[in-house]
């Protein structure tokens, strides 16, 4: 049914934010994007109120509080999703870096520092990249008028949740492009690295554990360079 007047007017507001939010909340977090929740929570009510035009809502008929909290849960799972499909390029980038980075031996920190994480300064470099460009490409604006197409696509009221397959299909995705992204510069290292292993066989008075960490962040930088010139050309 349209929203007309009354407490209609008040569940569509109620779920539209819902949605919305979960995908202003959700959303930054993915990206690597630092927003203040505040500024978050607010910039979902100005995208419910601007939605409300639009949209149609099917009341359920059942009373009492049960359904609008099915509702609710619907609607946020919706906006995480939402989220989720937006973040799978950063994503992506963010777990090839973290695939070469370590194949790079960045990630050797953390053997002394114990349990403290240590950053992959190449992971969070790409996953900065892919966020840059994502901004500066306006995919934004898209991800707002996706989220107005959904409210047609994905009507409110409905008391069913979104199914689970999506959202693993989604994640598989997410694996085959972050390999996609990391796979040509994994492999030579892996060959590096097997070398490494045939030269301690062949020549045990080497020192490898101090000369092997530099030679492989070398070729890494060498690598990527390489690969950085072959997308500029």
């Amino acid at each position: 049914m349209k929203i007309s007047i009354g407490s209609d007017i008040a569940l569509c507001f109620g779920l539209v934010f819902a949605r919305v939010g979960a995908v202003m909340v959700a959303m930054p977090q993915m990206l690597g994007v630092g927003i203040p929740l505040k500024l978050r929570l607010l910039l979902a009510i100005l995208l419910a109120g601007a939605l409300m035009g639009q949209t149609r809502v099917a009341l359920p008929t059942v009373n009492g509080s049960f359904p609008i909290a099915i509702l609710l849960l619907r609607e946020v799972a919706l906006g995480i999703s939402l989220a989720f499909v937006t973040a799978l390029v950063t994503g992506a980038a963010l777990m090839a870096g973290d695939l070469f980075g370590t194949s790079m031996e960045l990630n050797s920190g953390g053997i002394l520092r114990g349990i403290a994480l240590t950053p992959n300064v190449l992971a969070d470099g790409l996953a900065n990249l892919a966020g840059l460009i994502f901004f500066i490409g306006g995919f934004h604006r898209a991800i707002l008028l996706g989220l107005a197409r959904s409210m047609e696509v994905i009507p409110l009221g409905v008391l069913a949740l979104p199914p689970v397959v999506t959202m693993i299909a989604a994640g598989g995705q997410l694996f085959i492009i972050a390999v996609d992204l990391a796979l040509p510069l994994t492999v030579p290292l892996l060959i590096i690295a097997i070398a490494q292993g045939v030269i301690v066989r062949l020549a045990p008075q080497i020192n490898v554990l101090v000369a092997a960490p530099a030679a492989i962040v070398l070729a890494g930088l060498v690598l990527l360079g390489l690969d950085s010139l072959g997308l500029a050309w």
